[in-house]
């Protein structure tokens, strides 16, 4: 009969994604995982896979938190919605906001040499869904105008997301979570000038 877990799977999850997030996936040694995580290797081996098999549930379980709180207003909402979640990357005790930058740029850099397919599809799949987010934003303010000009969010849109990336790195790099606020009020500003012009037409005269 086996034994009874002497650990919560989700609170390992949890602990696992802090860790990660402030070590990074390569320099964190498995003996190190066990003194943040709480589980031995053996847990972290039959439970997980491994340190890979671990690292990989804390990146579905950072992405899903972010998709969940951070970002669903964007799907619903326009601009207005965009703009409070870029000022969240750099408010601090902002879900978002964090010394340690975002796991998922981190994990993008650290893998350009670790090179795991696995954790480079879940990173690709993060941001798409963060660019899609943006893009559904801007369709919904778009689509309350009477400006019927045709323009192209995509490339905006993925704009947004490199910015979000490069928000991130500086938070990280100067340790402080509001060290991209520049960056942020200039896509901001940019955002407010797009939706007075693009989503702002006058009611046409009857």
């Amino acid at each position: 009969m086996p034994r009874p877990k002497s650990y919560n799977r989700e609170d390992a999850v949890k602990k696992a994604c802090v860790a990660f997030w402030e070590h990074g996936f390569q320099t964190l040694g498995v003996r190190e995982l066990e003194q943040h995580v709480g589980i031995n290797q053996f847990a972290i081996r039959s439970e997980f896979g491994g340190k890979e098999g671990l690292f990989l549930e804390a990146l579905n379980f950072y992405g899903a938190a972010a998709m969940a709180n951070e970002m669903a207003p964007m799907k619903v909402g326009g601009i207005s919605d965009i703009i409070s979640f870029l000022q969240g990357l750099v408010t601090p005790e902002s879900m978002t906001s964090s010394a340690f930058g975002c796991l998922m740029v981190n994990t993008g850099i650290e893998n350009v040499r670790f090179k795991s397919p696995k954790l480079e599809a879940v990173t690709k799949a993060y941001w798409a869904e963060l660019q899609s987010h943006f893009v559904q934003a801007l369709k919904n303010d778009a689509q309350k105008s009477y400006n019927t000009g045709g323009f192209d969010v995509e490339p905006l849109a993925a704009s947004l997301v490199t910015a979000v990336m490069g928000i991130h790195v500086q938070n990280r790099t100067q340790k402080d979570p509001t060290a991209g606020r520049p960056l942020v009020d200039l896509m901001c500003d940019m955002l407010m000038h797009f939706r007075a012009k693009h989503c702002e037409a006058p009611h046409p005269k009857a």
